[in-house]
């Protein structure tokens, strides 16, 4: 296997790792919401169904953790690619787009006076 076709391949499987831990964020935020929606569209307690929620929470930051953790590996693989020649090419896949190295970066939540 060329060096190109390794790299493409590990690239793909790092995009689809990175996409699918997306995906999972999203339908946990999607739960998340529909639990609440239940319970107060039916004037439920918020005591019922607390451990419930506290638990797909928890799965929420541990999918936040994973999301970090990918990036990393990411930035991993991207640093050891110039290491086995790799370093001028541009892998194909849903998120090979990076933001520029200068780009202003979202710093967090701003409090509204």
């Amino acid at each position: 296997m060329q060096r190109r076709e390794y790299g493409q391949k590990l690239a793909t499987a790092l995009f689809e790792t990175e996409d699918a831990i997306d995906a999972a964020l999203e339908k946990a935020a999607h739960l998340i919401a529909a639990m609440s929606s239940v319970r107060r569209e039916n004037g439920l307690s918020a005591v019922l169904g607390s451990h419930a929620m506290t638990g797909v929470t928890g799965a929420v930051r541990a999918l936040g953790e994973a999301r970090d953790q990918i990036v990393s590996a990411h930035h991993a693989l991207q640093t050891a690619a110039p290491l086995v020649g790799l370093g001028n090419v541009v892998m194909q896949g849903v998120g090979a787009g990076k933001p520029e190295e200068d780009s202003p970066r979202p710093t967090g939540l701003k409090v509204a006076a």
